[in-house]
């Protein structure tokens, strides 16, 4: 890009509505499309003769600026004084000691007009606060601030790790009308844990699951390979492991070729086989899978409010249900119940924190390879993604904070990062066996 212009282009008035368009297309391509930010170079340089406005198009390291000033815009702008928000707040970490809380919100009134999954653009970040060390005092420290900056909110959810129940408990003591909501899809994967943890026939088909993947990879039979399970989100992540079972046995019951060459029947019952003793089991798990995907989605719409057990029970209602599929759904109900009591009268509260764990997500891929090394910069990148890249939007960002604000930010708030630690230590090694 030209060197003339802070923004990264230069400084004709004439063109900023294209330069800023050209801007925001980066940003999508890395925050939306998922694309790197080299990869969001050479896009842009092959759809060039498209954009006969545009002058030199943006390296990667140009467009990772302008991803990191705009993530800075977004923390620290001035933001509205009210207690018509719900925060949303979590933790991530990397390699290290550093963790790094996470705050956003989005408007009560808002959300209860439109309803429906919290999106990244419904969010506003509050604060995104690197620290060493963390407990519930230091919590509830970090959401003080962050109230006194943008008042308390009406409610606070969270998926209720150690040190942020601790500090949202210690926060409400000074903020009576704030209420603590419990994200739907953790209680789900803890009740699904209470009722498949201490069933044998669950933990001899993870088993079989497991030596399953390792029989199939390499032979013909590849297609009916099993997913990897993930160890971290197991119960949350019950579908993929119930389904596969699922199609496999109705496969196994009817073999059909996929290709030119016959099926191999001989094989297939050698290494599938093991999946008959357990269709009742699948279809018992089914229930659970069916249950819990029902419950999703009515409070990802609707959240928690007065009516929420009564209109999720007849939802529930066209499901089959046998004793342990009824025990669930019940346990479900009562925690759906339990939740919306603290909802006021034609409220509705958010009950999922998806969207930052998406958020969170989407940051870890921004850092790459760089989350080997702990918190960089680019922790920056999800502050950036919320934003709307509009011309407005991006002309304050860019104006607002430079690249010096940047460098003044990371160096207050980021500690050395462990790559640069390594190379440090590899360094004074070297110098002191270097022979002299």
């Amino acid at each position: 890009m030209p060197a003339a212009g802070e923004n990264g282009f230069e400084d004709r008035p004439a063109h900023h509505h294209y330069c800023y368009g050209l801007i925001s297309l980066f940003l999508n391509l890395v925050l939306r499309a998922a694309t790197s930010l080299g990869a969001a170079s050479r896009v842009l340089n092959v759809m060039r003769p498209f954009l006969p406005w545009c002058g030199s198009m943006p390296t990667g390291d140009c467009g990772q600026l302008w991803i990191l000033r705009i993530g800075l815009y977004e923390i620290t702008r001035a933001k509205e004084f009210t207690s018509d928000r719900i925060w949303i707040v979590d933790h991530t970490v990397q390699i290290g000691t550093t963790k790094c809380l996470l705050i956003v919100s989005v408007r009560l009134s808002r959300w209860q007009e439109k309803r429906g999954p919290v999106s990244h653009h419904d969010l506003e970040v509050l604060a995104l606060e690197p620290v060493e060390q963390s407990d519930g005092q230091i919590v509830c420290r970090q959401l003080e601030e962050t109230a006194a900056a943008v008042g308390a909110p009406r409610a606070i959810a969270s998926d209720r790790g150690t040190d942020i129940r601790s500090g949202i408990e210690l926060f409400q003591a000074h903020h009576p009308d704030t209420v603590g909501v419990y994200d739907i899809a953790h209680k789900l994967a803890i009740l699904l844990k209470q009722e498949l943890k201490s069933d044998e026939t669950w933990a001899e088909y993870l088993k079989c699951f497991g030596q399953t993947k390792q029989c199939l990879q390499q032979t013909s039979l590849a297609f009916l390979t099993p997913p990897t399970p993930r160890n971290k989100a197991r119960y949350m992540n019950l579908k993929e492991l119930v389904r596969w079972g699922t199609k496999a046995l109705a496969y196994l019951d009817n073999p059909q070729p996929v290709t030119d060459h016959p099926v191999d029947k001989v094989r297939l019952r050698e290494r599938l086989g093991w999946l008959r003793k357990y269709r009742k089991p699948l279809a018992r798990w089914d229930t659970f899978v069916r249950v819990v995907a029902t419950t999703l989605e009515y409070v990802r719409q609707e959240g928690y409010h007065d009516r929420a057990a009564d209109e999720l029970r007849k939802q529930l209602t066209p499901i089959p249900l046998d004793r342990q599929s009824k025990q669930l759904a019940e346990k479900i109900l009562a925690f759906v119940r339990e939740q919306s009591a603290l909802a006021r009268k034609g409220e509705h509260l958010v009950g999922s924190s998806e969207c930052i764990e998406s958020l969170i997500g989407k940051g870890k891929r921004l850092e790459g390879q760089q989350s080997k090394s702990g918190f960089t910069r680019m922790v920056l990148g999800m502050a950036a993604a919320v934003a709307k890249p509009t011309t407005e939007y991006l002309e304050q960002a860019l104006a607002n904070v430079k690249t010096s604000d940047l460098t003044n930010w990371c160096h207050d708030k980021l500690d050395v990062s462990v790559q640069a630690q390594r190379q440090r230590a590899y360094a004074i090694a070297s110098a002191g066996t270097k022979p002299g």
